[in-house]
């Protein structure tokens, strides 16, 4: 594995990426902008990407007329095939720790508003109002207002450990199978 600058025009996008990026070029395009080419492009020995379409298109986007990339020539052609799909697909399995994230926003002197990641802005929850009592009908009989959350699980024993842990933490809850 060798680290070079590559110029753009070098670069040929892979053919049959089958990875739809178009929405993710304007976000990185900031990033680079924002904080420089961090992460190089992986091609193989004959310059096609292996991994990094998108920062190749926003690199295009800036006029960078070079982009630093690393060369996978130790990998055959099945190797980056298979490469190329668990690097892009490995990222959806990704989940964020809300509480790391939220101590993190507030921690941070960065302007992340811009951005639109709906996951780096705390939405505001309106207040509910008082729903006034019915009258002639008897207190035990009047709504009573409830609130729940649906858990989705993998397995019985993934539901079991979920029930056991939110009942732990002193809330009712039931098992529902569906």
């Amino acid at each position: 594995m060798q680290f070079v600058e590559k110029k753009i025009s070098e670069l040929v996008e892979y053919e049959n990426n089958p990875r739809v990026n178009e929405h993710s070029v304007e976000p990185v395009m900031r990033s680079i902008a924002s904080f420089g080419f961090k992460q190089p492009i992986v091609i193989d020995r004959n310059n096609v990407i292996v991994c990094g379409h998108t920062r190749y298109k926003a690199a295009i986007k800036l006029g960078l007329e070079t982009v630093p990339c690393v060369v996978a020539d130790d990998l055959t052609e099945d190797e980056v095939r298979a490469y190329r799909l668990v690097d892009n697909k490995s990222g959806e399995c990704s989940e964020w720790a809300m509480e790391k994230l939220e101590a993190e926003l507030a921690n941070i002197d960065f302007d992340l508003c811009d951005w639109d990641f709906p996951e780096f802005s705390l939405p505001d929850i309106p207040a509910v109002p008082d729903i006034p009592a019915v009258p002639d009908i008897p207190k035990e009989m009047q709504y009573k207002e409830q609130f729940g959350i649906t858990i989705d699980c993998k397995d019985e024993v993934e539901q079991r450990q979920a029930f056991e842990y939110v009942t732990a933490g002193g809330y009712q809850a039931r098992i529902v199978s569906i």
